[in-house]
């Protein structure tokens, strides 16, 4: 439908007819049944005698009002009401009954499988404001919003402005057989704020009171969740990092927080790890809220995006884009300022090595399809804004970022944000408009750097050019920069190169020439004289976005003694070198995944380990020739047991290993041992077997063939909680039968009651697309293509595109004939499609293609 689809041509025009939006929102949830009623009333300035239109999607409206006069309920169509002959002052009321949502958006409805509790939280971006009241939804139309909503008397709302105490109003309202009364929230005007970053959070919700301290006083701060999760909610933590980002915030953005309260709510089956509503800030339950022991890296990861979080309320809040094609000057630089502050003020130092062991190497991974964008896109619409959420707008986008950081100076980069912030307060911004105050504070142009880098597309590789004496030296060092042939852009990058050697086991970095690489080829002259180095890294400290391919010694060098490295960042970059070699078919699979294997237990951050254990799997069942998957698996598993038994009791990489072994338990002896663990008839010393590792060990039972169906409904029962509903989902989806899968597709495809909940589609998808075997997928194949547009259809926007490129049988390279001709032909027969589905399919064909040749570099280097 045109109608729900926003071009930027159409807000561009309404952005010049309408102006001054302040919105007063009434929105009661105490009704039963699949809707609640939203009352809003909206004042608005425009050009006398003009015409535009307002949303409010999905809803079937009561009455719509303006200026006094009543507007024609028909004239509703395709979620707009047309607004004609406007004043220059205007009212409109719009009073209707909208859905709860299921699948992350608009108003999400959650009830608590444990007890019915029902649970209640807006996710309105991109543009499903419009799916909770009428409004102008679009960034640029800032609007003040002022909310009263109406609850069952035991709710708790959360909204941006600082929480009223309830009123108590006439009437009852019964949830899971109790019956309670009724309570009125009303809350007072925000600011001007975009309508994506407005925020109504409601339902039983517990507390972690704590307030912030910054340069204007004390403010106001919770960290709210679910009761029966109260003791995870770690909340003190959590508001510590909020309190050492806030701090460093004000200093470098010469600006004091902006709003009057800072919330964080762990709210469930969310979409997104989380999101920067003003003052209400939003975070995934499943993913940041911890039942049982965490990893480093999750827990490095939450505090990365608490601190991400808080950036937004600076940068993209206080300041908005002004459309969908400045995203990433949000999220790019929330992503960056969100991992530098992570390393300058947490516990986190090594940050910048988990950013480069996984973000940015997904980055590279997006950069070489065929969909690659530059990190400054045109987004023609909202329904392309599902496909601007990647990791080129968020972590390319941060390394350029870090890049002109470097390139102009911290203190100009800084000087330039805070005079940016101040001449656009409250107001809205473009990257033009960016870049001219970092210019101003640098003294310098950035037009040449801005377009290299922020407006051209790929990533470009690195690699050296050697020759040396009789006597081992170097007498030549060049680096070249391959280009991709579509894309012949060279860029300059600053780098280190270093030269390491290889002594008593160990590596250690004897030469470091910093060097700046401009061009196809770039000579090292400082290089020259020096010990030809065991290990030569041209991009030492991952100092800009390049991918890198190692040269011949150092190829060597690594697989003879890779774990002699003991720099935590000096692993990332190996390992992210020979990820991506195997993916360029310049390294057989197997030599990636026996890097891995031998320096897993050794690895110095969590975040590395949990990446390449994660990326080896997938070298085994797409990289790796299929013939020799099966004795591969069994092999690594075996090493990775091995090294759980080696490893420090109750450390880190202890539990990342048995968590590695998890995914790659493949025989019927490995699956017994992951039973045992499970059934407490074996232990490994040091780690306990909580729910949340119960559920890995059994999605790696089931894999490997060892658990069926009625066992797995078994443990759901013990485990009754949303998680655990929600794990056993995607348990029964991975075991090891064509059965199980066809039931895991219907389930999505073809359910019986409307779509699942979204979460609950992760898990199933994540289970039908596991396989020890990939083969065991090839007799759905035909089912998953025929029917995957209807399944879009259903479920589009972001749970549609995830589930679709989770389950895109690309893993089937190599064992179903003609694989790409059938992608090709789904593309021929579904041009109409939406662009986001497509897209996933045609960044499928590629993604077979490179295994392809990757496959036939393993089998050649098996037989050699």
């Amino acid at each position: 439908m045109p109608g729900m689809n926003l071009t930027k041509q159409e807000a561009a025009e309404r952005f010049d007819t309408v102006s001054n939006v302040r919105y007063r929102v009434g929105l009661d949830f105490t009704a039963a049944g699949p809707s609640f009623r939203s009352d809003t009333t909206v004042e608005f300035d425009a050009v006398p005698g003009g015409s535009t239109f307002i949303e409010a999607a999905w809803a079937t409206l009561a009455m719509i009002e303006l200026n006094g006069e009543p507007v024609d309920p028909t004239r509703y169509v395709d979620g707009r009401v047309p607004l004609d002959d406007l004043q220059e002052h205007n009212t409109l009321r719009v009073v209707g009954d909208f859905g709860y949502r299921n699948d992350g958006q608009g108003i999400h409805r959650f009830v608590d499988p444990a007890d019915g509790e029902v649970y209640l939280y807006s996710q309105f971006a991109a543009n499903d404001t419009r799916a909770a009241f009428a409004c102008f939804d679009q960034p640029d139309l800032k609007g003040e919003f002022s909310f009263t909503v109406t609850v069952p008397d035991h709710w708790a709302v959360i909204s941006n402005s600082p929480t009223p105490e309830p009123e108590a109003v006439e009437g009852t309202v019964t949830i899971a057989g109790v019956e309670h009364g009724v309570a009125r929230w009303e809350f007072g005007p925000t600011v001007p704020i975009p309508s994506y970053g407005a925020a109504v959070v409601a339902g039983p919700y517990a507390y972690h009171e704590g307030a912030l301290h910054g340069t204007n006083g004390e403010i106001p701060a919770r960290v709210y969740g679910r009761p029966s999760l109260e003791q995870h909610f770690d909340g003190d933590q959590v508001l510590a990092d909020t309190q050492a980002g806030l701090e460093l915030y004000e200093r470098v953005f010469q600006a004091p927080y902006p709003f009057e309260k800072y919330d964080q709510i762990y709210v469930p089956q969310y979409n997104l790890g989380a999101m920067e509503n003003i003052g209400c800030v939003t975070i995934s339950e499943d993913r940041m809220l911890f039942r049982g022991r965490p990893t480093a890296a999750e827990l490095e990861f939450r505090t990365v995006v608490v601190l991400h979080e808080l950036a937004h309320m600076w940068f993209g809040n206080l300041v908005t884009m002004k459309w969908w094609d400045d995203l990433w000057l949000n999220e790019s630089f929330a992503e960056f300022i969100g991992t530098w502050a992570a390393a300058e003020v947490s516990e986190w130092k090594d940050a910048w090595v988990t950013f480069a062991a996984n973000r940015k190497s997904v980055a590279y991974v997006q950069d070489q399809l065929p969909t690659t964008h530059a990190i400054v896109t045109e987004v023609p619409d909202t329904e392309a804004t599902v496909s601007a959420f990647d990791m080129i707008t968020y972590a390319k986008g941060a390394s350029a970022l870090k890049q002109l950081a470097q390139f102009v100076g911290e203190d100009a980069f800084f000087g330039g944000v805070a005079t940016y912030l101040d001449r656009y307060r409250h107001g809205n911004a473009t990257l033009a408009e960016f870049l001219a105050e970092v210019e101003a504070a640098a003294a310098r142009p950035l037009d040449a750097w801005a377009e290299v880098w922020l407006e051209t597309p790929g990533v470009t590789t690195l690699r050296p050019i050697l020759a040396t004496d009789d006597d081992g030296a170097l007498t030549r060092l060049a680096i070249a920069e391959d280009v991709p042939a579509e894309l012949p852009v060279h860029r300059p990058h600053r780098v280190e190169v270093s030269g390491y050697s290889l002594s008593d086991g160990a590596l250690s970095r004897d030469w470091t020439v910093p060097t700046t690489l401009d061009g196809e080829l770039t000579e090292v002259p400082d290089a020259a004289g020096k010990a030809r180095p065991d290990v030569l890294l041209v991009n030492d400290g991952d100092l800009t976005y390049a991918k890198l391919h190692l040269d011949d010694v150092t190829l060597a060098s690594l697989e003879a003694r890779i774990e002699g490295i003991d720099d935590a960042m000096t692993q990332a970059i190996v390992l992210d070198a020979l990820w991506h070699m195997t993916r360029d078919g310049s390294l057989p699979a197997q030599r990636y995944i026996d890097a891995v294997l031998s320096l897993a237990p050794r690895l110095l951050n969590s975040a590395t380990a949990e990446s390449h254990i994660a990326l080896m799997v997938t070298a085994l069942r797409r990289y790796l020739a299929p013939e020799h998957v099966a004795a591969v698996t069994e092999a690594a598993a075996e090493r990775l047991w091995s090294a759980v038994g080696a490893a420090a009791p109750g450390s880190d990489i202890q539990l990342q290993l048995l968590k590695g072994y998890a995914q790659l338990a493949s025989t019927t002896e490995q699956g017994l041992r992951l039973r045992a663990l499970v059934e407490g008839d074996a232990e490994v010393p040091g780690l306990e077997v909580d729910s949340d590792l119960t559920w890995d060990l059994l999605g790696g039972l089931a894999a490997a063939g060892g658990i069926g169906l009625e066992e797995v409904d078994h443990y759901a029962s013990l485990d009754v909680s949303a998680a655990g509903q929600r794990r056993a989902a995607g348990v029964r989806a991975a075991i090891a039968t064509e059965e199980a899968k066809q039931a895991a597709w219907d389930a999505l495809a073809r359910p019986a009651d409307g779509p699942a909940v979204n979460a609950v589609q992760f898990e199933m998808a994540a289970g039908l697309a596991r396989a020890v075997d990939p083969g065991l997928l090839a007799p759905l194949v035909d089912d998953l293509l025929g029917t995957m547009r209807a399944y879009y259809d259903a479920n589009a926007g972001f749970v549609g595109v995830r589930v679709a490129r989770v389950v895109l049988p690309v893993n089937l390279t190599g064992r179903v004939d003609g694989l790409v001709d059938r992608l090709e032909a789904w593309l021929e027969d579904n041009a109409d499609a939406p662009s986001p589905l497509r897209k996933v399919v045609l960044e499928g064909i590629d993604h077979v293609r490179r295994a392809q040749v990757a496959q036939a570099v393993s089998r050649m280097a098996a037989v050699a």
